[in-house]
């Protein structure tokens, strides 16, 4: 059965070809995601960045003492989070944005009472290509203190 072994190197190269182009594709739709820096503190969320729709990644750094989580609720996500981020450590959240309210906040029992939400909104756009919607200043970070305002992204 001699014919066994060139079937076997066919196959095996198949398997590799087809690992690389899922790989390039996973890249690719990894870079195209916009970076949203998220800083969680007691008791508070920074936003840095823009939220669009499409393809979004949250990079959220815990600079306090406590552990902290990011979770997101919006069209078309019941609710995404992530696990429990220790103090100085870092995680991601990628999600899909549409057009839509959007809200942030750290789902550890009672932080998000003492200050620790967002929202923000995506406008609503032929092909996609939405903006944040301005809820506040003209600037480009949100620092939530628990005063009940919004997110500042224009």
């Amino acid at each position: 059965m001699k014919p066994t072994r060139p079937f076997i190197l066919v196959a095996a190269l198949a398997v590799a070809l087809a690992g690389a182009a899922v790989a390039g594709v996973v890249a690719h739709a990894t870079a195209d995601a916009k970076t949203i820096k998220v800083t969680e503190k007691e008791f508070k969320i920074t936003v840095t960045g823009k939220p669009v729709a499409g393809a979004d990644r949250f990079v959220i750094k815990n600079t306090g003492k406590y552990a902290h989580a990011l979770s997101i609720a919006g069209p078309g996500i019941k609710s995404k989070r992530t696990p429990l981020i220790k103090p100085g450590k870092s995680a991601v959240l990628a999600v899909t944005l549409k057009s839509g309210a959007y809200t942030l906040w750290c789902p550890v029992p009672g932080h998000a009472a003492e200050g620790m939400k967002t929202s923000f909104k995506i406008a609503g756009a032929a092909g996609g290509g939405a903006g944040g919607t301005s809820t506040g200043g003209g600037s480009t970070t949100t620092d939530t203190t628990g005063d009940g305002g919004g997110p500042a992204w224009g």
